[in-house]
C-alpha cells in the first residue's frame, strides 16, 4: 500500500513550492515587461509586442513587477530555508537539496545583479547619488550587459526548477 507522507515538513515543502510558483510567475512578468525581452524577441524575428495594444499598459508597470518578484522571492527563500535548513550528512536528500539550494542562491545573486543593472530601477540607486547613474562611465559597461544577466538568470531558474521538480514533482504528496 502506498503511504503518503504528512506532517509539518510536508506543509513547509508545499508552502515553499507554492511561493516558488508565485515567484516564477512574477519573474516571468518582470522579464516580459523588460526591454531585454523585447530585444530577445527581435533577435528571433518575432513581432514587437509594443505594437500590441494590450502590451503597453503591461510594459508600463515593469517596476511594480520587480517589487512583487522580490517579495515573492524573499518569502520563497525564507520558507525553503525553514523547510530544508542546511543539508547535513545524515539527510537522505542532502545531495539534491544542495543542488536546489546552490542554484537558488546563485539565482538570488543574479537577481541582485539584474536588478542593479535595470534601467527602470536606476532611480532608486540615484537617490544616493548626485549624478545620474546612467551617465556614469564606470556604470555603463555593467549596465550594457543587462540582457545577458537576464539570460544567465533564466538558465539558473530553469536549473533550480528542474532540480526541484526531480526532487518533489509539481506538488509533493
Amino acid at each position: 500500500m502506498l503511504q503518503i507522507a504528512s506532517g509539518p515538513g510536508l506543509y513547509g515543502e508545499r508552502l515553499a513550492i507554492a511561493l516558488g510558483f508565485v515567484t516564477l510567475i512574477s519573474a516571468v512578468a518582470t522579464f516580459a515587461s523588460c526591454r531585454s525581452c523585447l530585444s530577445f524577441l527581435g533577435r528571433f524575428g518575432l513581432k514587437n509586442p509594443m505594437d500590441m495594444r494590450w502590451y503597453r499598459p503591461f510594459y508600463k508597470y515593469h517596476g511594480y513587477y520587480w517589487w512583487v518578484f522580490l517579495m515573492g522571492l524573499f518569502l520563497h527563500l525564507l520558507t525553503a530555508m525553514m523547510h530544508t535548513a542546511i543539508p547535513t550528512a545524515g539527510d537522505p536528500d542532502a545531495q539534491i537539496h544542495w543542488i536546489i539550494l546552490s542554484l537558488g542562491f546563485a539565482s538570488l545573486v543574479l537577481v541582485g545583479i539584474v536588478l542593479s543593472s535595470c534601467r527602470s530601477l536606476v532611480w532608486l540607486l540615484n537617490l544616493f547619488r548626485e549624478k545620474n547613474l546612467l551617465s556614469d562611465k564606470k556604470y555603463q559597461p555593467f549596465y550594457r550587459f543587462h540582457s545577458y544577466y537576464w539570460l544567465i538568470l533564466i538558465l539558473l531558474i530553469a536549473g533550480h526548477f528542474a532540480s526541484s521538480y526531480i526532487h518533489a514533482g509539481i506538488w509533493p504528496r
